[in-house]
């Protein structure tokens, strides 16, 4: 790495991890200098190795060599002189000045999205065409993707999308999808998986449910019924033994099929739902939700977004992927504020 001698060369360990490499002190800038842009391949590596949270992901994302990304994370540090990654065992993890920083990056390259985006769409999004195979969750579908869907069809008016449903591993699903969406990386030949949204879950109900039996901590469950679905049973049990109240008694179980029952359960204030926020964003924006609890997060399997290989240069298909990992972006900013506003301490 090139630094002059009039730059010093430092590094912190803290505990187990190790802090990036950063210089402790820069040459003066003129103020000219001090207004340009950084630099903005560094940029796109440091977003893609936070949303990641490993160089070895953001490298996959972004088609290069983990050591690739290493080197910008580099540039970009000591351009700015402080360290945004905390090097760990496994992955890395943002430092505070990493943190802020990821705060405006975001925001900066969904603007940038926008803005291209609203000068391109109408006469590049006129000219694509063709057909997206979407495999989803059933909740997933009709929680998240449904509502949203419109907004992708009035900008690409002349692809059609299909949207199937099932929970089965996508490589037994063969050839008949483009793009699926499930919950936890797949694996398998002529497909590729990246991160689409993290699944944070809290318990959610009807604030109506909360006038005459209000829930203050994790003990005052006992007092209300808890909402399951089969297919995420173990849910319950890792929230309440992380709230430390393993063994909690309710007043009694409602389980249900699926996961889009068990939410709608617990908007109609049949009983108290541990909820993946993403699915319920727009009932907690309109109030049909709150999160009587804002802590503990039960984090669970991230949302995935599989694309196969043979499709991934389809127009069509690039459009969709590139729409809805904007508008999972979105998704992520509105629901930590809505589980921030609509928490009942």
């Amino acid at each position: 790495m090139g630094i002059s001698l009039s730059q010093e060369l430092y590094v912190q360990w803290q505990g187990a991890a190790q802090l990036s490499y950063f210089l402790l002190r820069r040459e003066k800038k003129s103020p000219m200098a001090r207004n340009e842009l950084p630099p903005l391949n560094a940029i796109r590596a440091f977003e893609a190795a936070a949303r990641r949270a490993s160089f070895v992901e953001a490298a996959k994302d972004l088609h290069v060599t983990h050591w690739a990304v290493g080197k910008q994370i580099r540039l970009l540090e000591d351009w700015l002189g402080v360290p945004l990654f905390e090097r760990r065992t496994r992955g890395v993890a943002l430092t505070d000045y990493g943190a802020d920083l990821l705060t405006d990056v975001s925001a900066a390259l969904s603007r940038l999205i926008s803005a291209t985006g609203r000068l391109r769409e109408p006469e590049f999004a006129r000219r694509v065409s063709g057909v997206v195979r979407v495999n989803v969750l059933s909740s997933f579908a009709l929680r998240w993707l449904l509502p949203r869907l419109s907004k992708f069809q009035e900008a690409y008016p002349s692809v059609e999308v299909k949207v199937s449903t099932t929970s089965r591993r996508l490589r037994y699903v063969g050839a008949a999808f483009d793009i699926g969406i499930r919950s936890g990386v797949e694996h398998g030949a002529g497909i590729r998986s990246e991160t689409l949204m993290s699944d944070r879950r809290l318990p959610a109900c009807s604030p109506r449910l909360l006038r005459d039996r209000p829930v203050q901590t994790a003990h005052d469950l006992q007092r209300h019924v808890l909402v399951h679905s089969t297919t995420t049973r173990s849910a319950w049990p890792l929230w309440l033994s992380a709230a430390g109240v393993k063994g909690l008694v309710p007043v009694r179980h409602l389980e249900l099929d699926h996961v889009y029952l068990q939410l709608q359960a617990a908007v109609d204030g049949l009983g108290i739902a541990l909820a993946s926020l993403p699915l319920i964003e727009s009932d907690l924006a309109a109030g049909r939700l709150v999160c009587p609890i804002a802590a503990p997060e039960l984090q669970a399997d991230d949302y995935q977004l599989v694309t196969r290989d043979d499709r991934r240069c389809d127009a069509a298909v690039q459009a969709f992927q590139a729409w809805i990992l904007a508008a999972a972006r979105d998704s992520r900013r509105a629901d930590r504020r809505s589980s921030t506003q609509h928490s009942v301490t």
